[in-house]
């Protein structure tokens, strides 16, 4: 999936070390959900949970790398479902490919709320482009460009619609859809 050279998180590979990095995701999500406009620091992660902060920098050595991997976390997620969405779906063409993209994207925003912006961040929007792209083009290899600047916009459009409505709405979506399909048009 991810290219993990790009991650600024180290993933555990021992069992112990997986629920230690899961237990800091948890207590950065609750800190994250009932925190707002609060900045997220290895310190209170490490008061909420009892690690020793060396403990938590074995795998995240920065407060930005706590989000980096919450973001992770939800992309992988979105991408999960887009791509149970996309293999079942009998399509004539990418147009329908991408209507599902972002009605995925938008009901995945609207029910994972307080994480919808880390959905919406650099990181995410790029890891995204590149999977989704890549799984579209597996269906079709042809107009790879236009895949990839549709999915930018689509991405684009959707996040800033939620950060202007504080949700994606219908109207969002419609104008997404519209905007993404004129495009692909051309």
């Amino acid at each position: 999936m991810a290219n993990s050279k790009n991650l600024s998180f180290i993933e555990p590979k021992q069992e112990r070390s997986k629920k230690r990095f899961e237990e800091v995701l948890k207590t950065a999500e609750f800190i994250y959900t009932h925190q707002e406009n609060y900045a997220l620091t290895v310190q209170d992660v490490s008061k909420l949970t009892g690690m020793k902060r060396p403990s938590i920098y074995k795998f995240f050595p920065s407060n930005e790398s706590i989000l980096e991997a919450l973001s992770f976390k939800y992309a992988s997620d979105l991408f999960r479902l887009i791509k149970k969405n996309l293999n079942n779906l009998q399509y004539k063409d990418n147009k329908e490919l991408i209507k599902v993209v972002i009605d995925v994207c938008a009901i995945y925003a609207n029910k994972n709320h307080p994480f919808s912006n880390l959905i919406f961040n650099e990181f995410s929007k790029e890891f995204l482009i590149k999977n989704i792209q890549e799984l579209i083009l597996h269906k079709n290899h042809d107009e790879q460009t236009k895949i990839m600047l549709t999915l930018s916009v689509l991405m684009s459009c959707l996040g800033d619609y939620l950060n202007q409505e504080d949700s994606i709405t219908p109207r969002c979506i419609s104008e997404t859809k519209k905007i993404c399909l004129l495009y692909l048009s051309n």
